[in-house]
């Protein structure tokens, strides 16, 4: 496949998505003004999510289907032409113990390279898609609420308000799961909406974003089987993917508790559907009238978004090479700070020093290479270096580096999530040793970028050492093989110049470089 960003408008692109129960192929025109139009679109049925969540891996069955698919859709793509496509996995390949097998054949067999989306990549893609959807028709920075990303294997659960995501989760359950992995007959209601309130959603969302239950909310729910439902509620019609439903959350609640009350034959007769699309729609009913139950939700947004458009919108924001500010940056440091709040964090601090790490990253890249995203991991890193505090204040940065690699961060993938784990452990006492596994086991550009960034991290942290934001305004001067930090001259600064005489040396020995504090108007 070509690079996206040496392609230029028009030409024709693939979006292929493999789910737990299906694998569609759309196909788009992107016109030379940038407008992208679905020119077709194909869907198979491959029941991976009952060979997964039942017995861990693809049957070998099942994996000869998925190959001669993906052969099918390979072929459908080189009749259009299509000059780049993405192929991108969700709940089920993810969790398949055999997914390098799986991935590997459907290489050898149609050339087609499978790109497995972690579940934090994935409420990035799809949320920025809901957000730019809602955009276009309200004013998406006015409007607080949950936001429901409904798979067959997987259900995404996250919060915005005031433009920027706040909290997000992935709770191990979806609208065919438990099927799935019980078998039909012996599922009931009460085993999803126990499953549900294992997760204390409403409790945590409380913890860390302030979410009271008697709040108003929006609910924005994206998924196939809420198209479905919201199309059954609002007159029994089919509803187009690309179609946007707004209905009253009373209307939907109302629905949700009818149809639960029913058993799948039931639903299967009353709604004239398959077996399958009544067990969907049954398993939609009961996770969305949980979340209009336990929150304040005063109407339901379907925004006429799926995977395949969100993965779509994702590559054209690849063609611009990267360039420009990351769309989700802002969501990204929301959540860091409501985490944060969750943990009781000193917020002033926190925020001075994320600030004067980016000053010293902005500086060093200059005359430094950094990996990749290197500077939204160190914004994430120093925003949350002291939640460890939490747990026990003499070994903090050990906790912090416990806590962070076992969190969720959206957008994040986890060998992002431990590196940001790693530099938070290090912005105190010792450097990495060879008995630290958490650090032995990353790569070796990994272990490269955490020896960059917790340098930067423990330096910026010294010079907060007061917490009195005194280096709010700096100047960094590269004398040589000395780094100048020049503050106004403003007083006594032997209690930083204390702190980073401790904490400097691993910035020393990373970057060849002695640190000065000089008084100096500026």
């Amino acid at each position: 496949m070509r690079k996206v960003s040496r392609i230029r408008p028009p030409f024709q692109t693939g979006v292929i998505d493999v789910g737990a129960h299906s694998v569609r192929l759309d196909v788009f025109d992107v016109t030379s003004g940038g407008q992208v139009r679905l020119l077709e679109t194909l869907s198979r049925t491959i029941s991976l999510g009952n060979d997964v969540f039942r017995h861990g891996s693809v049957s070998p069955e099942n994996l000869a289907r998925l190959a001669a698919v993906m052969s099918d859709f390979a072929r459908k793509l080189s009749e259009y032409q299509v000059k780049v496509y993405r192929v991108a996995a969700t709940s089920a390949i993810r969790e398949a113990f055999n997914r390098e097998l799986v991935i590997n054949r459907v290489r050898n067999d149609s050339n087609l390279e499978i790109e497995v989306l972690d579940s934090q990549q994935e409420i990035r893609i799809s949320y920025l898609a809901m957000r730019e959807s809602l955009s276009a028709r309200m004013n998406f920075g006015m409007l607080s609420g949950l936001f429901l990303i409904v798979g067959a294997g997987s259900l995404m659960v996250s919060y915005f308000s005031g433009g920027l995501m706040r909290f997000s989760e992935e709770v191990p359950l979806g609208t065919e799961r438990l099927f799935d992995a019980y078998g039909r007959s012996p599922v009931s209601m009460v085993q999803l909406l126990e499953t549900l309130d294992s997760q204390d959603i409403g409790r945590r969302l409380q913890e860390s974003a302030g979410v009271e239950p008697s709040q108003p909310l929006v609910l924005v729910a994206l998924g196939a089987s809420v198209r479905s439902f919201m199309g059954q509620v609002s007159g029994g019609r089919e509803c187009g993917e690309s179609e946007y439903l707004e209905l009253p959350a009373a209307d939907v609640a109302s629905a949700a508790r009818r149809l639960i009350a029913l058993d799948g034959a039931a639903v299967t007769g009353e709604l004239g559907v398959t077996q399958e699309t009544a067990v969907s729609l049954w398993g939609c009913a009961g996770i969305l009238s949980y979340f209009l139950e336990n929150f304040s939700c005063t109407r339901v947004l379907s925004p006429g978004v799926t995977t395949r458009s969100a993965l779509m919108l994702d590559l054209l924001r690849g063609m611009h090479g990267g360039k420009g500010r990351d769309s989700f940056h802002d969501d990204l440091i929301a959540i860091c700070d409501a985490v944060g709040n969750k943990y009781g964090y000193d917020p002033v601090h926190a925020r001075q020093v994320s600030e004067t790490c980016l000053v010293f990253f902005d500086k060093l890249r200059r005359y430094f290479d950094f990996a990749p995203r290197s500077r939204l991991l160190l914004e994430a890193a120093a925003r949350l270096h002291d939640i460890g505090r939490f747990v026990d204040t003499r070994s903090h940065h050990k906790h912090s580096g416990y806590l962070i690699a076992n969190m969720q961060l959206p957008g994040i993938s986890p060998d992002e999530l431990r590196v940001i784990a790693a530099v938070s452990r290090y912005h105190r006492k010792s450097g990495p040793k060879a008995d630290h596994i958490e650090y032995m086991s990353l790569s070796a550009e990994n272990k490269v970028t955490v020896l960059k960034l917790a340098s930067i991290l423990r330096v910026a942290d010294a010079l907060d050492c007061s917490r009195r934001r005194r280096f709010r305004k700096m100047k960094l001067v590269l004398r040589g093989h000395v780094l100048a930090i020049q503050v106004a001259d403003s007083g006594d600064f032997r209690l930083e110049r204390l702190y980073l005489n401790q904490k400097g040396n691993l910035f020393s020995e990373v970057f060849g470089l002695d640190l000065k504090i000089e008084e100096a108007p500026l």
